[in-house]
C-alpha cells in the first residue's frame, strides 16, 4: 500500500502530481500566470533533468543552460549539473545595458525536445533491426572500438563533416570535442564514466547557419568553453556550416538528440551507448576512486562495469567492487532512466553480449545500416548476440529505477486546458504499464477458473 503524501511534494521514484505554483513561486511568474512556464522547470525542480542539453540547444534565447560548474556533494551524493531555467524573476533590477538579460519568452521549443517529457520505451529490442558483434581492424579501444571506427571511417570518406563526442586527459577530468579530422577520433577513446551535456554542443552547429553575434560554447580547438556566454563574436567565423553531423552519446542524450533532429535536422547519425548510469566529476575524484576503490586517479588506466562489478585498473593494480557500492552515487537524474541500449540511437553499441574485445552493434534504423555499410575496417564475429544477458541488464535497469513515468506524464500534459498540440500527441502515446497488464491478465485467468464448473472425472 503506498503511503499517502502531500500533493506539492514529489514522491519517491516518481511525481503524480506536480505543483506548478511552487515553481513559479521560486523562478518567476514572468507576469504570465495563466500561461506557466515550460515544463522542463518541473523536470528541473524535481530533479528528472538528464542534463542532457538538447533544451540549452534548441532554446533561440539561451535561457535553459545546463549547469557547468561544481557541484556540492558532500551533503548529497548524488547531486550534479542540471538544467537551470532563467526567468525575468532573476534579472529583476538588472540594466540591460551593461548586462545579458536572457529570461524564458515562453515559446515553449524546450518542453518539445525534453526526454523525459517525451517517456520511455517500454520494449528497448522491438525497434532493432539485426544486432552482430565487431571490432576495429586498424583501432584499439576498451571494447573493439567500434564507435570510433565507425567516425574515423566516415570522416575520412566525408560521410559526415563533424561528429561531437567526449573526450578526457590522463587525470579522467572530460570535456566535450567536436570532431572534423580523422586523426581527431582516437582522443575520444575509451568508456568515461563522468557526464558532459553533449546536445548543448548543437547550439552552436545550427546557429552558425544564421548571423547571430553570440559567442559560441565551441572554442576553434573543438573543446567546449568553460567561461559565461556573452553576445561578442559572430559564432559564424568560428564554426563552418556543418551539414552532416553525427553524434555519440548516452540513452538520454540520444533521445534528447532524436527529437532535436525531429525539430531541426541538423544531426546525420546518432550512435547510442549502453549505459547503466553516470557519476559527476566530483563524486568520482572525491568518493569513488579515492575512498570506495582506494587507489590514486593519476594512476587508473581503465575503468568498466562487468559481470555485477566495477573494476578499475590502475598502472599498479586491478581493483572491484560490486556495483551496488557505487550505484547509490550515480547522478540523481540517472535514477529516473528506463532506457539502457540507447533506444532512440541509429546505431547503439556496447560491450553487454559480445566476447572481450568486442562490441555489441544493434542497428535500429535504415538510417544507421545505410551509414554502417559505408564504414571500412571492421571485423565481424560469426558469433551470435548473447542477447538474455542484455535484456536481464535492461531489465534490473528498469527495475531499480521504476517510478510512475507514465503518471506524471499524464499530470503535467493535461494541465493546460485544452492540452498544447505536442502534449495532446505525447498524452495520446502514453503506453499502458505492462507489468499491470500482466498483473490483470493473471488475475483474470485464475478468476475465470474459479468461475468455470469443476469437470466429472470419467
Amino acid at each position: 500500500m503506498e503511503a499517502k503524501q502531500d500533493s506539492s511534494t514529489p514522491i519517491s521514484r516518481g511525481i503524480l502530481k506536480s505543483n506548478q505554483t511552487q515553481v513559479l513561486t521560486r523562478l518567476g511568474n514572468m507576469f504570465a500566470p495563466d500561461v506557466g512556464l515550460p515544463k522542463i522547470a518541473d523536470v528541473g525542480e524535481f530533479n528528472y533533468c538528464s542534463s542532457c542539453g538538447t533544451c540549452e540547444a534548441i532554446c533561440p534565447v539561451n535561457a535553459p543552460v545546463v549547469r557547468r560548474g561544481p557541484v556540492d556533494v558532500s551533503k548529497e551524493k548524488n547531486n550534479y549539473r542540471k538544467m537551470e531555467l532563467k526567468t525575468e524573476v532573476l534579472f529583476q533590477g538588472v540594466n540591460p545595458l551593461k548586462t545579458e538579460v536572457n529570461p524564458c519568452v515562453q515559446c515553449y521549443a524546450c518542453e518539445r525536445v525534453c526526454p523525459i517529457l517525451d517517456g520511455f520505451p517500454v520494449d528497448e529490442f522491438n525497434n532493432i533491426r539485426h544486432m552482430k558483434a565487431g571490432k576495429s581492424k586498424t583501432l584499439h579501444g576498451q571494447d573493439g572500438a567500434v564507435v570510433s571506427q565507425i567516425l574515423k571511417s566516415l570522416l575520412e570518406q566525408g560521410e559526415i563533416d563533424c561528429a561531437v563526442g567526449i573526450v578526457r586527459n590522463d587525470k579522467w577530468s572530460t570535456k566535450i570535442f567536436t570532431f572534423t579530422k580523422p586523426e581527431d577520433v582516437v582522443k575520444a577513446s575509451g568508456t568515461k564514466y563522468t557526464y558532459q551535456p553533449a546536445v548543448a554542443t548543437m547550439r552552436d552547429i545550427h546557429r552558425a547557419y544564421v548571423d547571430s553575434a553570440e559567442s559560441p560554447l565551441i572554442s576553434p580547438d573543438g573543446v567546449m568553453r568553460e567561461e559565461s556566454r556573452t553576445y561578442i563574436e559572430p559564432i559564424k567565423n568560428i564554426l563552418k556550416k556543418y551539414k552532416k553531423v553525427a553524434l555519440v552519446g548516452v540513452p538520454c542524450q540520444v533521445h534528447g538528440a532524436s527529437l532535436f533532429r525531429e525539430n531541426f535536422n541538423r544531426i546525420e547519425l546518432i550512435i547510442g551507448l549502453i549505459c547503466m548510469e553516470s557519476f559527476s566529476e566530483e563524486i568520482m575524484f572525491s568518493e569513488v576512486i579515492p575512498k570506495i576503490m582506494g587507489v590514486d586517479i593519476r594512476d587508473v588506466v581503465k575503468m568498466n562495469f562487468h559481470k555485477g562489478k566495477f573494476i578499475v585498473e590502475t598502472t599498479k593494480e586491478t581493483k572491484e567492487v560490486p556495483i551496488k557500492d557505487v550505484a547509490p552515487m550515480a547522478r540523481h537524474g540517472c535514477h529516473f532512466c528506463q532506457d539502457y541500449t540507447s533506444y532512440y540511437a541509429d546505431i547503439s553499441v556496447g560491450s553487454v553480449g559480445s566476447d572481450d574485445g568486442w562490441s555489441t552493434i544493434f542497428v535500429r534504423t535504415e538510417k544507421g545500416e545505410q551509414y554502417l555499410n559505408k564504414v571500412k575496417d571492421i571485423e565481424y564475429s560469426d558469433k551470435p548476440i548473447f542477447l538474455d544477458i542484455v535484456k536481464k541488464l535492461a531489465a534490473m535497469k528498469h527495475k531499480n529505477n521504476k517510478w510512475d513515468w507514465r503518471g506524471f506524464m499524464k499530470e503535467i500534459w493535461s494541465r493546460d486546458i485544452p492540452p498544447r498540440p505536442w502534449g495532446r500527441e505525447r498524452l495520446e502515446r502514453i503506453p499502458p504499464p505492462e507489468v499491470e497488464k500482466v498483473e490483470k491478465t493473471e488475475k483474470g485467468d485464475k478468476a475465470e477458473k474459479a468461475a468455470k464448473p469443476a469437470q466429472p472425472k470419467e
